[in-house]
């Protein structure tokens, strides 16, 4: 009885030690967890920071912030004036977990060696070629010998490629100015530059009567469209891939939200928000599909296009080699969101050149 009432104590004694140290594994998974959530964006960097499509509506909506509340975790947004080289360059010093921004630099950070992981597309959003009144540009042809403003690193250094191609020029036809959106408002105004290649924003040239588009991808799924990517830091994904799963499937929720034709009016107020005015925010949506621009899908269209931006990337060396592709995206996080939601079928994949697929 001795003999049995000791094992007894000792298998009790067992239980505890191993009920402690489950219980101090839990405190130091809890303690280990980060205080912050880092998410950065092209967006407004001036007075209020706010982002841009789905990462602005992800902001509004404060869904990681009511996601993450129970956990004591804080969002941490971030919209830098240098946008997306800006971003990289966060990355590259460990101030990042997450963001939303153009294809192009992702490319580019990626082959330079950031260790990032592609877990959902932001969609597409339409490229504008404007030219300046009085310049004699009328279509894509007529930039042969122009000067040309694009905020080069930046997806639409891609764009501008792309569009150059469908009219048989190439960057060696031009004369490009690398400015930022302000100053090439100034170029424009002062006549030093003759067209400009950017998103809604520059809108207001023509607003303000300065100029006039004259090629755009909008109304279209097309190669040439601006394209991003959400990514993640791989050491943030790998430690962390239980919230890593949550930040993505709240993402994939604004996606949807983004989509809906009845949200149209409100979206565009949030986007706004970014620092162009509503009526360009108007002009750039008005007749466009919300759910094509909100498209999150890693399908054969953005894959295509990735493969695009790495050879681009190669070809006017802003890397040294390419990398393999697939290996950067992970798609099981996405499905498992989309299926999650309730969102399957909602979305629809694209082929290379942006044709519906399924």
């Amino acid at each position: 009885m001795n003999l049995f009432y000791s094992f007894g104590r000792a298998v009790v004694a067992s239980v505890i030690l191993i009920g402690a140290y489950a219980t101090n594994d839990f405190v130091s998974a809890q303690q280990a967890l980060p205080k912050t959530i880092r998410l950065a964006g092209p967006g407004n960097a001036e007075g209020k920071p706010f982002g841009s499509g789905t990462l602005g509506v992800l902001k509004v909506k404060s869904y990681l912030e009511d996601e993450f509340k129970k956990d004591g975790i804080a969002i941490d947004w971030q919209f830098p004036r240098g946008t997306s080289p800006a971003i990289n360059e966060a990355f590259a010093n460990g101030q990042l977990d997450f963001a939303s921004y153009g294809g192009l630099p992702n490319i580019v950070g990626r082959g330079a060696g950031l260790r990032t992981r592609v877990i959902a597309g932001y969609g597409i959003s339409p490229a504008y070629l404007v030219a300046r009144e009085g310049s004699g540009i009328n279509n894509i042809a007529d930039l042969k010998g122009k000067n040309v403003s694009v905020q080069l690193g930046t997806i639409l250094q891609l764009s501008l490629s792309e569009i150059l191609r469908q009219a048989g020029l190439t960057e060696k036809d031009i004369q490009i100015f690398d400015l930022i959106t302000a100053d090439q408002i100034s170029a424009v105004q002062s006549g030093d530059v003759d067209a400009v290649v950017g998103t809604s924003s520059v809108l207001s040239i023509v607003e303000r009567g300065l100029g006039k588009v004259v090629f755009t991808t909008k109304g279209r799924v097309d190669p040439a469209s601006n394209f991003g990517s959400f990514i993640v830091a791989e050491d943030f994904a790998r430690k962390y891939p239980d919230l890593t799963q949550r930040v993505l499937q709240n993402f994939v929720k604004a996606a949807y939200y983004s989509s809906q034709e009845e949200h149209r009016d409100e979206l565009y107020d949030i986007w706004a928000r970014a620092g162009q005015s509503r009526a360009s925010v108007a002009i750039d949506y008005d007749g466009d599909s919300l759910k094509e621009r909100a498209n999150p899908l890693l399908d054969v269209f953005y894959v295509a296009n990735v493969q695009r931006g790495v050879q681009f990337s190669i070809d006017k060396k802003l890397i040294k080699s390419g990398f393999e592709v697939d290996a950067w995206i992970d798609r099981k996080g996405l499905e498992e969101a989309v299926t999650t939601l309730g969102y399957a079928g909602f979305w629809h994949p694209h082929d290379a050149k942006g044709a519906p697929q399924g």
